[in-house]
């Protein structure tokens, strides 16, 4: 499995694993929709869906060795994970858990102001230009993974191999 989308899992999944939960406060649905955070998460997921394709690739071209059988075994594989995480991170399901989080976490004045800073040029202006800011984020990030991963695996190999003893 590409070490990649399960360090991506791992980074997202507690995100999203609060009770469900919807908002008794009308502020806060209507934040989330000034927000567009539903065109947000699925643009997510749209990131996050390219960035494994584009791991699996260089994952199987380091792995020359690897027959065809293997390599779609594994894309098989990537796919049902994908879709099991986009079924259980539905818009649908983690609506609720959004509008808990706001509500816990805001004063419906808090919550106001941000509806008018969204509502404001500067907040459209911002949304508009959103997706662009989380592919370059994405990006780095996964530029940055890529930088550190054999270090890790070094790191990795030298701890796993056995010690050795001085000569006495």
């Amino acid at each position: 499995m590409n070490k990649y989308f399960i360090t991506l899992l791992l980074t997202l999944c507690p995100l999203f694993s609060f009770a469900q939960t919807p908002a008794a406060r009308p502020d806060v649905e209507e934040l989330l929709t000034v927000m567009r955070l539903e065109k947000t998460m699925q643009n997510t997921m749209e990131q996050v869906k390219k960035m494994m394709a584009s791991q699996m690739t260089a994952s199987l071209a380091n792995q020359a060795k690897a027959s065809p059988e293997v390599a779609q075994r594994a894309q098989a594989i990537q796919e049902k994970a994908f879709a099991l995480v986009q079924e259980e991170m539905s818009w649908e399901k983690i609506k609720g858990d959004f509008a808990q989080i706001y509500a816990e976490s805001l004063t419906p004045e808090e919550v106001q102001g941000i509806i008018a800073f969204y509502k404001s040029p500067a907040g459209q202006a911002f949304l508009d230009k959103q997706p662009l800011i989380l592919q370059k984020t994405m990006a780095r990030q996964q530029k940055v993974m890529m930088g550190l991963m054999p270090k890790i695996q070094a790191m990795v190999q030298s701890e796993m191999q056995p010690a050795t003893k001085p000569a006495q």
